[in-house]
């Protein structure tokens, strides 16, 4: 819709949020201050104006961007193009950093998926803080569980949540490493062009139960999508918590890839997805060792 935020028209999105109980209030209030958190982030949607009428209803103004990245990616699987891993991982890599800032406020997204992900040409943004949880969360007592349950159903796209929100064990403790597993599926989404659970869903299987056992989610075996990339991807979805890496170890392994791969000769890299049986291009053992060692520097072996 077109606004006049100061300026001149311009046409902006508009998130409307009506907050009639305390927890709504809550919720939209920490929405607008993690949106000006992270105001500096060029992977993060900013925040134009935070607009309240009658201390119910709240008016969120951002640019418009072309299209998020879940219908992107559509476009790409309905006209057969080939995915440049070296961009994908790129966006990738951007929307990593957003997490990473997010988390080290001390703060989960709960809702990573591609639709939360706004897209013009090569620029990428985040948005959607709304789901945003303060973690950690100890799960100490059945009401807990019970809780911390019902939260993660309302709060997390079920194709997107890691396992340990599914079952929110008494005795265990949810932590910022919900949000990489959602970055690993991402991950999968941005090379796969669907998600990895997608036929288990089709099939009315159990989300739940798939995520317990990633050991089989579907790889591609000398395709399109390089043995690397696929390496990366396990990684990431570790079903126990505490061997995934953290976002920011996880920007690192990913800036270290992107680095080596652009340091190679690229020239024979496209520039733009484009169609046809172009082949993935392949990163060496050694860069995703280099990559994977550098993930684990510092981090405290279990």
């Amino acid at each position: 819709m077109e606004v006049d935020p100061g300026g001149g028209k311009k046409t902006m999105i508009v998130k409307k949020m009506v907050a009639f109980t305390k927890r709504e209030e809550k919720r939209v209030k920490l929405e607008a201050e993690l949106y000006e958190k992270l105001k500096n982030n060029e992977f993060v949607i900013a925040m134009i104006a935070h607009i309240v009428e009658e201390n119910v209803t709240h008016y969120f103004l951002f640019d418009r961007y072309s299209m998020n990245f879940s219908e992107y990616l559509e476009k790409m699987k309905e006209e057969k193009k080939i995915v440049n891993e070296l961009k994908h991982l790129q966006f990738f890599c951007g929307i990593v950093s957003a997490i990473e800032e997010l988390n080290d406020y001390g703060y989960a997204h709960l809702d990573i998926k591609p639709a939360n992900i706004l897209k013009t040409g090569d620029t990428i943004k985040l948005i959607d803080f709304g789901s945003a949880t303060k973690m950690p969360l100890e799960i100490q007592t059945s009401a807990d569980h019970r809780k911390y349950r019902e939260d993660a159903e309302e709060l997390c796209s079920m194709m997107y949540r890691a396992p340990e929100l599914f079952s929110c064990e008494i005795g265990s403790t949810l932590t910022t490493a919900v949000d990489v597993w959602s970055l690993g599926i991402c991950l999968y989404e941005f090379f796969y062009l669907e998600n990895p659970f997608q036929k288990v869903y089709e099939q009315g299987g159990s989300i739940a139960l798939a995520t317990q056992s990633p050991q089989m989610i579907k790889f591609d075996q000398g395709g399109t999508v390089s043995r690397k990339i696929n390496n990366l991807i396990k990684s990431v979805l570790a079903v126990n918590p505490i061997s995934r890496p953290s976002a920011g170890d996880l920007r690192k392994t990913v800036e270290n890839m992107i680095q080596s791969w652009e340091e190679d000769d690229t020239s024979d890299a496209p520039n733009i997805e484009g169609k046809g049986d172009v082949p993935a291009h392949e990163i060496t053992d050694e860069e995703f060792d280099r990559a994977m060692r550098e993930q684990i520097t510092n981090r405290e072996l279990l």
